[in-house]
């Protein structure tokens, strides 16, 4: 990590100097905005981001690319409301798709699980290849009890990558809820990251319980 962190800290003071002798170079400025970002340096990274946005204000290029940067440093401050608001502006097609996944990952950082929903399908329709939309829209049919649902996401992102620890934790959740007699998927992801697996164990229960009182409801329903 102190090494990641002192080749930022590289990437900056070069990105600073491209920028003192190039101020017009939007593209230095957006890739500042992102290291200082990287760096945790978020008042910086907004006090810049907003600064860009006014001096490059008449290049849609490079507003679309500071439109992104600005919302990733609200979304890493937890400013979810402003963060969605910048990815909105969003128009250029090579951005959209991106833009997208962070407005669903907003949403559902904020337990606003059926707006996440709507963006994470738009994201998977745009690219069903797309291993981080398909675990997220896995994760978002889970908070909303959707079993049926949550099993084909996962097993989506599981086609694309059979290795992959929060597909397959995801998809032995769905198994534990619908009492699958075969759930290789919590062993496989315990054998894939046994740390992170740890730390999701505590929040296992709840998550089959939401999934077995969907299942209830379901019943009751029919």
């Amino acid at each position: 990590m102190a090494k990641i962190d002192d080749e930022v800290q590289k990437d900056i003071k070069q990105l600073v100097k491209d920028i003192t002798e190039h101020p017009d170079h939007w593209q230095a400025y957006v890739d500042l905005v992102n290291a200082l970002t990287v760096t945790n340096s978020l008042v910086e990274a907004e006090d810049l981001a907003l600064k860009s946005l006014s001096i490059f204000k008449d290049n849609a290029d490079a507003q679309q690319e500071l439109f992104y940067a600005t919302g990733n440093v609200y979304y890493t401050a937890a400013d979810y409301t402003r963060a969605t608001s910048f990815f909105n502006k969003i128009t250029d097609e090579k951005l959209k798709h991106d833009a997208i996944m962070m407005q669903a990952q907003s949403f559902y950082a904020q337990n606003k699980f059926k707006q996440s929903l709507a963006f994470a399908l738009t994201a998977v329709q745009q690219d069903n290849q797309d291993l981080s939309a398909q675990v997220l829209l896995g994760n978002i049919w889970l908070s909303l009890g959707d079993s049926k649902a949550a099993r084909e996401a996962f097993d989506a992102a599981l086609a694309i990558n059979q290795v992959n620890y929060s597909a397959n934790f995801g998809r032995g959740v769905v198994a534990e809820a619908l009492n699958e007699q075969d759930n290789q998927w919590l062993q496989a992801a315990q054998n894939i990251n046994p740390k992170q697996y740890q730390a999701d164990a505590g929040r296992l229960d709840d998550l089959i319980k939401v999934m077995l009182g969907s299942t209830s409801d379901e019943r009751n329903s029919d």
